[in-house]
């Protein structure tokens, strides 16, 4: 699932520390990568239900006016997807069109 942010004047590391913060909130193991100053990756894991590891990937990248976020996960169920497309990404486009990040 992609999510393209354009003409909002991202900070992409602030935007990057929030997704960072949203997803250790709701218990997920967190590591960055970050490939160039405006192109990062962020790999959450946790246990999921009976015990299968759930795993998210978030890679963000572009420039201010031009970002995209894209999220790929495995072995996450309904209501994590759920959770995903409702908390995550709505939180974030929320934030972004109230001009949180700039």
């Amino acid at each position: 699932m992609q999510k393209a942010f354009i003409d909002k004047n991202i900070n992409i590391q602030k935007l990057v520390q929030d997704l960072q913060n949203s997803l250790s909130i709701d218990g997920w193991e967190v590591r960055i990568n970050q490939y160039s100053q405006n192109d990062y990756l962020l790999r959450g894991q946790k246990k999921g239900h009976f015990h299968k590891v759930e795993e998210i990937l978030i890679r963000v990248r572009g420039d201010p006016n031009n970002v995209l976020i894209t999220i790929d996960e495995e072995n996450i169920g309904t209501f994590g997807r759920a959770w995903i497309n409702l908390k995550l990404l709505g939180e974030i486009e929320r934030k972004v069109n109230d001009g949180f990040y700039s």
